[in-house]
């Protein structure tokens, strides 16, 4: 019954953001089309995060120009291929082991532009092997992703798009799954200083392996109304609404609202800073403890500084509540041991401070340099843990530096060097365990 119930609030939730936000769309004039179209600015939120290297939002349907993608149909075969020595490749175990790791990830996508239309379809296939004194690890991965976008009018872009990702859960060779994330996306320019964005994004993970039955399914609803209030300076609220329900762990089962105001200012021609604010109220469909709720203020902000045509630099504070189980790390190029490990699954829900910063410089044309260090303290409390009721109280941090040659507009080769450290909670000898290492690679990236 508390289940059903949970499920009916969020419903209605749900519901009433999408009506309002149609509503609010729909019943707007086209009142200003002898403007031409606004140029996309990469959407409202791109920059904010920027500088974690793991927590950056893209926008799949941010408007693309002839340059991008020509007047004709293309094909475009890639193709990667990166081999390196990880001084600890059992993050976290007690016992370390020193391993070689490699990748190799060929693919071909197809895109067709035409007229108001552009469609994408991609493949890639990925096998990586991890061989050391102790592991021996082989991973394959078959990623699917397709998109649409649709200029509708001068002011209403519509978009949608499919990934699929079969795989291994990374470091965990022999545990299959199949990760499915379906979005849809609806932009209008209600006025010269208004933009509306509205974004569906459904995820199905299927968990197929003999040890767990992690199977869920996530729904949220978003909505975004940036507002150019100066040239320089663009603020507006935004609303989030989600739903995740697993099918064995209904202690995990949630609804969550979080709404909120982000906004983004120029300083100067090479300076923006953005920031964000809001409340996160997640409920749980079972209680755990005494407790079926998480309330939380969540926020941050940005840098992004130009010196100068070659130096870009950027630093980023988030304080966010983040789930035990992130998908995010299926859509990482490289499932090895890069820019924070998973977080423990044991737990509902973790407080997150991260602060990052990175750094690129275009020596010249061939030539680049670049370098990111992340910085994560996480907790959570004995009553989110649904296996051992322990808490969990840890630092970690992960830092590197990188170099990229261009040959061409088709080829480039990049060499990277990373440390990263994970601090566990000396008074619990249920958290995680420490771990040191150092990853040495280097490969090269072929786009046509």
């Amino acid at each position: 019954m508390r289940k059903s119930n949970l499920k009916r609030r969020g419903v209605a939730l749900c519901g009433l953001s999408v009506i309002a936000a149609f509503l609010f769309l729909v019943g707007t004039p086209a009142m200003f089309a002898d403007e031409g179209t606004q140029a996309e600015k990469g959407g409202f939120f791109s920059g904010i995060s920027k500088g974690l290297s793991n927590l950056t939002s893209s926008n799949l349907f941010s408007e693309l120009s002839p340059a991008d993608v020509g007047f004709k149909p293309r094909v475009k075969p890639h193709f990667s291929f990166t081999q390196g020595y990880n001084s600890n490749a059992r993050l976290g175990n007690k016992q370390a082991d020193s391993a070689w790791q490699a990748r190799v990830a060929p693919g071909i996508g197809i895109s067709v532009p035409s007229g108001k239309l552009y469609t994408e379809v991609d493949y890639t296939y990925g096998f990586s092997t991890t061989q050391g004194r102790k592991t021996h690890a082989n991973i394959n991965t078959h990623n699917i992703n397709a998109l649409a976008r649709y200029d509708l009018s001068e002011d209403t872009l519509i978009g949608v798009g499919n990934n699929i990702q079969l795989s291994e859960v990374p470091g965990e060779p022999g545990e299959p799954f199949v990760l499915e994330t379906a979005t849809t996306q609806v932009k209008h320019r209600i006025g010269p200083k208004l933009t509306a964005s509205l974004t569906d994004t459904l995820q199905f993970f299927g968990d197929k392996s003999q040890s767990r039955q992690n199977d869920f399914v996530d729904n949220g609803v978003s909505l975004q109304l940036p507002y150019d209030a100066t040239a320089d300076l663009s603020v507006g609220p935004t609303v989030t609404w989600n739903i995740r329900d697993f099918d064995k762990l209904e202690e995990k089962s949630y609804w969550q609202l979080q709404p909120g105001v982000m906004a983004t200012y120029r300083l100067g021609p090479k300076t923006t800073v953005g920031g964000n604010f809001g409340w996160s109220l997640r409920e749980f469909d079972k209680k755990q403890g005494n407790n079926d709720t998480q309330s939380e203020l969540v926020y941050g902000a940005n840098v992004n500084h130009k010196l100068g045509r070659k130096f870009i630099w950027s630093v980023s504070y988030a304080k966010t509540i983040v789930d035990t189980f992130d998908t995010g790390f299926v859509f990482r190029d490289t499932p090895v041991s890069s820019t924070l490990d998973n977080l423990d699954r044991e737990f509902r829900v973790l407080k997150s401070h991260r602060i990052g910063s990175s750094a690129t410089y275009n020596l010249n044309e061939k030539n680049s340099f670049g370098g990111f260090v992340d910085f994560q303290f996480i907790s959570a409390d004995k009553k989110d843990n649904i296996t051992h009721n322990t808490d969990n109280d840890e630092k970690a941090m992960e830092s590197g530096v990188n170099y990229v040659y261009r040959f061409n507009r088709y080829i480039t080769f990049d060499v990277l060097y990373s440390f990263g450290r994970r601090f566990s909670a000396e008074s619990n000898p249920r958290t995680r365990n420490d771990y040191t290492f150092h990853k040495v690679s280097g490969g090269v990236n072929i786009a046509i």
